[in-house]
């Protein structure tokens, strides 16, 4: 049983038709008809609504420290700002999930016989590389963002843009949370990750992932997305 429409009740054209009825076996032996959701939007909306509940906490947590017996000024909450940099991490790692998504999404789209020219260094020089569609999942993100995507629209690649800066900057934060240094931090000039998520280093992920998704492909999310998101 198969539906191609998109969020909500609306309809949309064919780079956003998705099978929306989905059998799942249950225990009893009978199927269950569920509705997955839309990928790309679905990541970025549960990023922009857990970083809306992560914001006030963050702030407050700024706003308001308490100094303590040995000087050092501390969070009047510890527990709020836990929680609040838990959903600051899930915000960013949803956010580059729906970069890639979308990345993946348009390589999908490609023909057949597409192909693209990757730089690759080998030897000690930079040559260029040409990959099939195949290869084509098995290259880096930016790869993909930068070489691969544009391919569907042939467009330029956003390399070199601001929505290339602001990809790059939530991939490095990704990098940072899912692989974690192992020794402690101790310098306020140079903070882990947490530091830099509690100063504000993720606020605005889902916003900037909605931008270079939408420099990726133009008006491809779809209009309650783009609402939400401020597109």
């Amino acid at each position: 049983m198969v539906e191609a429409l998109g969020m909500g009740d609306e309809v949309f054209d064919e780079p956003h038709l998705m099978v929306v009825i989905e059998p799942v076996r249950l225990e009893s032996g009978d199927d269950l008809y569920v509705h997955p959701p839309f990928v790309v939007p679905f990541y970025l909306l549960k990023a922009k609504k857990l970083r809306d509940k992560a914001e006030p906490r963050r702030l407050s947590a700024l706003r308001k420290p308490v100094r303590t017996d040995d000087g050092t000024y501390r969070p009047s909450s510890p527990l709020q700002v836990l929680d609040a940099l838990e959903d600051l991490s899930l915000a960013v790692i949803l956010s580059l999930a729906a970069i890639e998504a979308k990345a993946n999404d348009m390589i999908g789209r490609l023909p057949d016989d597409a192909m693209v020219e990757i730089p690759t260094r080998v030897g000690g020089k930079t040559v260029a590389v040409m990959r099939d569609k195949g290869a084509m999942d098995w290259l880096s993100l930016a790869d993909k963002i930068s070489c691969a995507a544009p391919l569907l629209h042939g467009t330029p690649s956003i390399k070199s843009t601001v929505a290339w800066q602001k990809y790059k900057r939530l991939s490095r934060l990704r990098n940072a949370l899912v692989h974690p240094r192992r020794e402690a931090i101790n310098d306020p000039l140079k903070p882990s990750v947490f530091g830099r998520l509690l100063t504000g280093a993720g606020s605005r992920a889902p916003e900037d992932a909605a931008e270079v998704i939408e420099a990726m492909d133009p008006g491809w999310l779809p209009k309650e997305a783009r609402a939400e998101l401020g597109l």
